[in-house]
């Protein structure tokens, strides 16, 4: 399975407003068949203050911008005649100050109040959040609110049972709309404050307890859902929520990749690999496959971060060659770039999506500018859909490759040997097998079995049985 990230307002627009809407999706989902996505992880759609999203005012809704519901039906349908899953991306961790539920806790309506959880005189109202120093609690109305993400944030107080059924009805409502499943934001969040301390502290058993009740629910509504997680942690916490969902993000392992492409250094790959793709080194099959991408809406862009079109190629080449599953941010197909300022401004890695070399023309979303894709760079599909040696070309072989050896998702890890400048490894499921090496520098020579097939993946020549890797190079053989 291939998996596509996709900010709406920045895709297509099928109404001609400036903005990405669910109509401009299914207008492009021909686009996605032919990059050879299987299934499109959809940022959150419902009615939000803010313009990512993450901050819903109303569970049950779509943001007015995006279209409506005829939209979405017409949008899942048209995806599934196609072949494509459609996830929705759900943060139940807070809601919008805007949300009903607070604007009826604000008024005194104690069924409401205990959705919520609220300063007493215990209470440090001075608590930093243990990223970026912000505050936690936040007054309104004179009385002070756990956020853990921000003043417009009041985290939902999952020691409520209301508050886990009204969270069960959400997902069932939107599992009854058509989705195929869920990303579920900020995972390990759900408990991560102690009513009984009064303070900051994970609570990884209840978190674990309360995914386990959520994921039966799901499955019972849609057996093959599809259940993503985000755990953004050390592989030793990620570890607790193992076998909870069917996949689940790697974020060490996206720095990994990337700090070994920036520093030329495979030992910051081949350790991580062993620490975080450690479920792929044993003969046990996998529960939670590993969610594996190089950036997202909450990091800065690959081409802005490592500088150089071959360094992005390389790490792309290096994401597709290993098992679990590939996550394509929006663009990153393109090679856009996209600068973060922090966490909790994400706008400047969100900019539209490309579809002419001009800037302009049907179904171009114009709802902020192109900052850091200036138009006429070569940055948009119209420029790169017909040159085989654009970004968007390398990136479609990729996925070629990757889907013509599907087995590769599930395949078991062992290293063959590693280095500063050199990693090898062998990927084998049932009766297949892979070598793949990843050369950082200077030129590598290795002789092929007669009886393999070499696939191209990045910088290498091929005479006769002797194979010449260039620097910053990937090569596949695979066994016939």
């Amino acid at each position: 399975m291939i998996c596509y990230e996709l900010y709406l307002r920045s895709f297509f627009d099928g109404n001609a407003d400036g903005i990405g809407d669910l109509d401009g999706l299914e207008r492009k989902l021909d686009y996605l068949i032919d990059l050879g996505i299987d299934c499109v992880w959809l940022l959150p759609i419902m009615s939000s203050p803010a313009f990512h999203g993450y901050t819903i005012s109303d569970f049950r809704s779509i943001n007015s911008l995006y279209g409506d519901f005829d939209d979405l039906d017409k949008l899942l349908s048209s995806a599934h005649r196609k072949g494509i899953k459609i996830v929705l991306d759900i943060p139940v961790n807070h809601v919008s100050v805007c949300h009903e539920w607070f604007i009826h806790a604000l008024q005194g309506e104690k069924e409401y109040e205990e959705f919520f959880t609220w300063a007493d005189k215990k209470t440090d109202i001075n608590e930093l959040r243990h990223w970026g120093n912000a505050r936690i609690w936040h007054n309104i109305d004179k009385r002070y609110f756990y956020g853990l993400f921000g003043p417009g944030s009041p985290d939902l107080n999952f020691e409520n049972p209301l508050v886990v059924e009204k969270i069960k009805e959400v997902f069932s409502f939107w599992l009854g709309k058509g989705f195929d499943g869920f990303r579920l934001d900020a995972a390990k969040h759900i408990f991560d404050y102690n009513t009984v301390k009064m303070r900051f502290e994970y609570q990884h058993d209840k978190n674990i307890a309360f995914w386990k009740e959520m994921r039966k629910h799901i499955l019972q509504i849609n057996k093959e859902a599809v259940i993503i997680s985000e755990v953004w942690d050390s592989p030793e916490i990620v570890k607790k929520y193992e076998g909870l969902f069917e996949i689940g993000f790697n974020f060490p392992f996206s720095y990994s990749i990337k700090d070994s492409v920036k520093h030329t250094d495979a030992s910051f790959l081949a350790d991580e690999m062993e620490k975080n793709l450690s479920s792929y080194f044993i003969d046990d099959p996998v529960v939670t496959k590993s969610g594996n991408f190089l950036t997202n809406h909450d990091m800065t862009r690959l081409y802005s971060e490592l500088g150089s079109i071959k360094d992005v190629r390389f790490a792309f080449s290096i994401l597709f060659t290993l098992p679990g599953i590939p996550f394509i941010y929006y663009g990153e197909e393109l090679a856009m770039q996209g600068k973060l300022k922090n966490v909790d401004f994400t706008e400047d890695s969100e900019e539209p999506i490309q579809w002419y070399e001009l800037g302009y023309g049907y179904g171009q979303t114009e709802w902020k500018g192109f900052k850091f894709n200036p138009v006429g760079t070569g940055r948009s599909v119209q420029a790169q859909s017909h040159d085989k040696n654009s970004f968007l070309s390398f990136v479609k072989k990729l996925i070629l490759f990757r889907k013509e050896n599907i087995w590769i998702e599930n395949a078991k890890i062992q290293i063959l040997g590693k280095s500063k400048k050199s990693l090898s490894i062998k990927l084998s499921y049932q009766d297949k097998e892979a070598l793949v090496i990843y050369n950082f520098s200077s030129l590598k020579r290795v002789l092929c079995e007669e009886n393999s097939n070499i696939f191209y993946i990045n910088n290498f020549q091929r005479k006769g049985k002797e194979v010449i890797l260039g620097p910053k190079s990937v090569l596949v053989i695979i066994r016939k």
